[in-house]
């Protein structure tokens, strides 16, 4: 027993699960042999992440939401008529979490994405945000496209980022941003605690306004997944945006708006007492219907009286609604808050970039987060953290072949970092220190540490002596993974290790 009782067998598990399933045998070995990969890749996946849900968390919830919300899975080919829903919405799966159905192609990657969206998800945002519903699919999206990696990029013994065509990469870069900033826990509670309606959004932007002081990643952060959400989305968002924008014009006249917000007051007071009195008296209820259905079309007029009262109450609720609403704003303090908050929600607006230069902006700001972040760590083990997600961030795609890396002022502003990130990691006796010069000791450190080697704690170096330049081997270990060279000759008082010596670069 001991050790041994304590591990879960996740593959005997999903068996029990899909005895009670009428799944077809291809799609339960599709499902049995997606386990297997997982739990081999999670530990290479977790390591070069970092900001990872744990691989029993991931394996629970993987077996959960096929035993909860997935009864009925179809597979369909790519070349075949069936497929033709799935091309045409130009999604790699289609879910429908009330008949608790998947369709979707015959890969373990589409299937995990398949899972992935069906599984309850809440994301709650404040009726206040403008672009509720955009950032809310943008979330979502996120997090689905977050699961696939462990499958798409990892394999059990390497990490390799590969292209997609299906792949949303803002929604993915934006998702990852918050995951970084926030972590894993904080993400998770937002997505399965959301229907407390408790404001997770207004917490992640107080939580980054204290490392950078203010509110610029904010405002880059909902410009871009406005901008880039899709026309349809980016339509309902213009109505709520549109009507924002009229009412904070409104409210710019103080005197003018309260006056105006007290005649509406009286207006809405008359409608809801006229319609109570027709309420509460059939015969006046019964002449409004008849007065009513004068003016209307015959295939449109009010067949019931019932069905005529049910429309009043519905009126009804919505005129109280909207006299509550009038009631709140015309307190002064409620006037000046809700002034504040369409004033925030509407800020993305000033932010003039497009396209690719937004994606660059928005960037950033996200590196100002991670540097002021860096600067308050203090121990060995955060900072080594920050290594390995700088390596993850940098080869994070803003579009198709763009990767963060590829933009020179992203790619400056992330070796500040790593040198700020190497250099306390030197003080602090974590990394070797390669020369006692800070330019010659980062540029050697950096090298080696640009690889997709999965454990950086794992990696050795050579320095080897070449006529007037020096050669940079790198090992995972001591199997040889790259060399570089560089125009400078060997000189034992410019370097703190000895020539042709293998040495284990962390500590």
């Amino acid at each position: 027993m001991g050790l041994f009782s304590k591990l879960k067998d996740y593959n005997l598990e999903l068996e029990e699960v899909l005895d009670s399933k009428y799944f077809s045998s291809n799609i339960k070995s599709l499902l049995l042999n997606m386990v297997y990969k997982l739990e081999v890749s999670y530990n290479d996946y977790s390591t070069v992440k970092r900001c990872v849900r744990s691989k029993e968390d991931f394996l629970n919830e993987f077996v959960e939401i096929i035993r909860l919300y997935c009864d009925n899975v179809k597979i369909v080919e790519p070349d075949s008529d069936q497929a033709k829903i799935l091309i045409k919405n130009k999604t790699r799966a289609l879910t429908n979490e009330k008949e608790r159905s998947i369709l979707t192609y015959p890969t373990e990657i589409d299937l995990l994405y398949a899972l992935s969206d069906i599984s309850p998800k809440y994301f709650y945002v404040d009726d206040n945000i403008a672009i509720k519903n955009v950032l809310q699919n943008s979330l979502v999206n996120g997090f689905n496209i977050n699961n696939l990696e462990i499958l798409k990029d990892f394999n059990g013994w390497s990490w390799d980022s590969k292209y997609d065509s299906n792949f949303n990469f803002v929604d993915n870069l934006i998702y990852i941003n918050l995951l970084i900033i926030l972590g894993e826990k904080f993400l998770y509670e937002w997505r399965t605690y959301g229907s407390t309606r408790k404001d997770f959004l207004g917490q992640a932007k107080k939580y980054i306004k204290t490392h950078t002081n203010n509110d610029n990643y904010f405002k880059y952060f909902l410009k871009t997944v406005y901008y880039f959400a899709d026309d349809k989305e980016k339509e309902n968002a213009d109505k709520v945006i549109k009507s924002n924008v009229k009412l904070l014009k409104r409210m710019e006249n103080k005197v003018t708006f309260l006056n105006e917000e007290q005649s509406r007051r009286l207006l809405l007071t008359k409608k809801i007492e006229k319609l109570d009195i027709a309420l509460n008296d059939k015969n006046i209820l019964k002449k409004e219907l008849m007065r009513t259905n004068s003016k209307l079309d015959e295939n449109k007029k009010i067949k019931s009286l019932s069905a005529y009262k049910k429309m009043l109450i519905k009126q009804r609720i919505n005129l109280l609604r909207e006299l509550d609403e009038i009631t709140y704003l015309l307190k002064p303090s409620n006037y000046i808050e809700k002034k504040h908050i369409l004033e925030e929600s509407l800020s993305f607006l000033e932010c003039k970039e497009k396209d690719l230069n937004l994606l660059i902006a928005f960037q950033k700001e996200f590196l100002v987060f991670l540097e002021r972040k860096l600067s308050k760590m203090k121990t060995r083990d955060e900072v080594v953290d920050m290594l390995y997600i700088i390596r993850y961030y940098s080869r994070v795609h803003l579009t198709n072949d763009i990767a963060v890396t590829d933009i020179e002022e992203l790619n400056d502003k992330i070796d500040s970092i790593l040198k700020k990130a190497i250099t306390m990691l030197c003080k602090l006796g974590a990394v070797k220190i390669i020369s006692m010069d800070i330019n010659l000791n980062f540029e050697i450190i950096r090298y080696a540490i640009d690889t997709k080697i999965i454990n950086l704690e794992e990696i050795k170096i050579a320095i080897i002596s070449e006529k007037e330049s020096i050669i940079i081997k790198v090992f995972d270990k001591d199997v040889f993974e790259k060399q570089g060279r560089k125009q400078l000759k060997f000189n034992n008082k410019l370097f703190s290790i000895k020539e042709n010596k293998k040495i284990k670069l962390f500590n």
